[in-house]
């Protein structure tokens, strides 16, 4: 069984029933890129996002996973690499040219086009566990295969040190603009599509017999995986040093290592190492990698990693240690399958994607958003508010709530929005230049608040002398207790809101 532990003691109820979730995904369609971010795509979004929270949630309570089989039944698998694959290219192109005139007045629209991919991502991972789904993708798989790589390769550049990085001094954190926040928050999305990237590739590699000619071929040959994969091992971007402390990279979120965890194999770490044992070990693979010296001195590089450590926790590596050993004295046999003529299956979706006008398409986008009236955003946001205030997010999650500033254990969490979760006060306001463009947005268009908590003071104010976080809150003889960042946390096993 896989994250049994819910909130308290009770299993947690469906965020969809069955006959409603089939409905979404029946009513799933794909998205020009002239129509991101406008009222359609936005339902779409949150459709997505709904199917995303109750796949997990089926995965957790390792009950039927009635949203990949209706994904499958209905044909929608190559629908989501679609919409995966059309915001990556917006993001790329069209996001650059519109930030800085629209990060101020539009933040959270913004915010929300660069977190859609890691939602569908986050779909796709939960169906391809599920063989039948990768089957069902056809040909789009070569388009999924190339932007794997392509994410692979940003892990090879990116600095896990400014993954997460946030202005240090109060001069900083004032100096810091709308569109720079956007930039950093679009860096922690990418990295963890990046990591999510991996385990899709894991299950492309485990499927080789039921995914097309066309994407073994890329990923064996002009996108060469292995030479791509292999360095991740040497300078791991899920590891780090920050503020003197190790920390690793697993389930989305970086967390400090203790003395006794530092060998521990991470998930992160344990996809990259599948990866690699199924591209060198399966026969078809064997069949189509032609070995160069290149090739061959890459591969033996993973030789140094191999110790009894590893092989206890990933007991599959053994034979892959023997074809390493091997390696050092032998060349193993030529690829099988001559190469005659090659017929290159090339990636249609994104070069059709990217035959497109970018200085219209950014002032379309820029006048679509500027045209809205405040009765139109405001009921956008409240839409989106209510259904995060309907999906009860704090159920899904098990660990206790973090900081989300300095990443320590959080009791208290902002009234307003019910998102963020601090330590202290001290933390609330060094993060509220950057919390306070979401923030005003969901708490000026969520709905009333039945909560007895009184609404948290706005830290851009100059802040008094911070209090003990657990003193009542004195006045009318309410008796209720406000922390310092806002709301008490509730029992129970909890966490952060997104």
């Amino acid at each position: 069984k896989i994250l049994q532990e819910m909130a308290g003691s009770t299993e947690r109820g469906p965020v969809l029933l069955q006959p409603e979730a089939d409905r979404l995904v029946e009513q799933l369609k794909m998205f020009k890129l002239e129509e991101l971010g406008g009222k359609a795509w936005m339902k779409h979004h949150q459709t997505i996002e709904k199917l995303n929270m109750q796949a997990q949630l089926c995965v957790m309570q390792n009950s039927d996973e009635f949203i990949v089989e209706s994904l499958i039944d209905h044909e929608k698998i190559s629908v989501l690499i679609h919409d995966l694959l059309t915001i990556e290219i917006w993001k790329d192109n069209v996001y650059p040219k519109v930030k800085q005139e629209l990060g101020a007045t539009h933040y959270v629209k913004l915010y929300l086009l660069l977190y859609h991919e890691a939602v569908v991502l986050g779909v796709l991972e939960k169906a391809f566990f599920t063989s039948t789904a990768i089957s069902s993708a056809g040909d789009v798989l070569v388009d999924l295969a190339d932007y794997c790589y392509r994410r692979t390769v940003f892990l090879n550049t990116v600095d896990p040190e400014q993954v997460d990085a946030e202005a240090s001094t109060k001069e900083e954190i004032m100096a810091t603009t709308d569109s720079q926040r956007l930039d950093s928050q679009r860096l922690k999305i990418d990295f963890g599509c990046a990591m999510s990237a991996i385990t899709i590739l894991r299950f492309l590699s485990e499927n080789i017999a039921n995914i097309p000619l066309g994407v073994t071929t890329r990923l064996l040959g002009e996108q060469d995986v292995i030479l791509t994969v292999v360095p991740l091992l040497d300078q791991p971007p899920w590891r780090r040093m920050h503020k003197g402390k190790r920390q690793k990279y697993d389930d989305g979120k970086w967390t400090e290592v203790g003395a006794d965890d530092v060998h521990r194999v991470s998930k992160s770490e344990a996809q990259v190492w599948l990866l690699l044992n199924n591209l060198l070990l399966d026969p078809e693979c064997r069949r189509k990698y032609e070995w160069t010296e290149h090739r061959k001195a890459t591969a033996m590089r993973l030789s140094k990693f191999f110790n009894e450590l590893l092989i206890d926790q990933l007991p599959v590596l053994a034979e892959l240690r023997r074809l390493v050993e091997t390696l050092a004295f032998s060349t193993p046999a030529a690829a099988s399958e001559a190469r005659g003529i090659v017929i290159e299956q090339l990636p249609e979706l994104r070069m059709r994607l990217l035959k497109s006008d970018w200085p219209a398409l950014a002032r379309a986008f820029q006048d679509m958003l500027q045209n809205e009236s405040p009765e139109e955003q405001r009921a956008e946001m409240q839409e989106l508010a209510g259904m995060y205030d309907q999906l009860d997010l704090d159920s899904l999650l098990q660990d206790d709530p973090i900081c989300s500033k300095c990443g320590k254990v959080a009791t208290q969490r902002c009234s307003k929005c019910k998102l963020e979760w601090y330590c202290s006060r001290k933390c609330q306001v060094a993060a509220w230049k950057g919390h306070k463009p979401l923030c005003e947005s969901l708490s000026h268009a969520a709905p009333p608040s039945s909560s007895s908590f009184s609404p948290a003071p706005d830290p851009s104010a100059t802040p008094k002398p911070a209090a003990d976080a657990s003193i009542a809150a004195a006045g009318e003889g309410k008796g209720q207790k406000e922390g310092a960042a806002g709301e008490a946390a509730p029992s129970g096993p909890t966490g952060a809101g997104r």
